[in-house]
């Protein structure tokens, strides 16, 4: 009897352990892919496949009036979402809504910001949304 109730109580503390990991892990994340960057001399647009979230980085130079240095180098950044219908796209030349004259000097596509974006107070017509 004694043997038999030690194999019951490793059974049930290993079906415990692996239950616990089980739900500790969660659902995995997604991942974009297959991501392509549109680039033009003032801005970029993106769209990835897959499922989740990605992020596209615009890089600018000019003329800056929505916050920080007046001149000089300033950035710009969108949330895109895989397989959306709607491909992000940010443009450095916004001189009506934001103050910006400016040209891209780069853009790229992460999945976490590298960059800051425009001051929380600043507003930016998305025309993806």
């Amino acid at each position: 009897m004694g043997m038999l109730r030690s194999v019951i109580g490793t059974a049930v503390l290993v079906a415990s352990a692996a239950s616990m990991i089980a739900v500790a892990t969660g659902s995995a994340s997604a991942e974009p892919r297959d991501c392509a960057l549109d680039r033009s001399m003032s801005g970029a647009a993106a769209h990835c496949g897959g499922d989740g979230t990605y992020i596209l980085e615009v890089d600018c130079f000019g003329v800056n009036l929505a916050g920080g240095p007046v001149f000089g180098p300033y950035f710009k950044s969108v949330t895109g979402y895989a397989d959306s219908p709607n491909h992000p796209s940010r443009d450095c030349m916004m001189p009506t809504t934001l103050g910006q004259i400016g040209i891209a000097t780069d853009a790229r596509i992460t999945s976490n910001p590298t960059r800051p974006g425009l001051p929380s107070n600043a507003y930016e017509y998305d025309p993806g949304r």
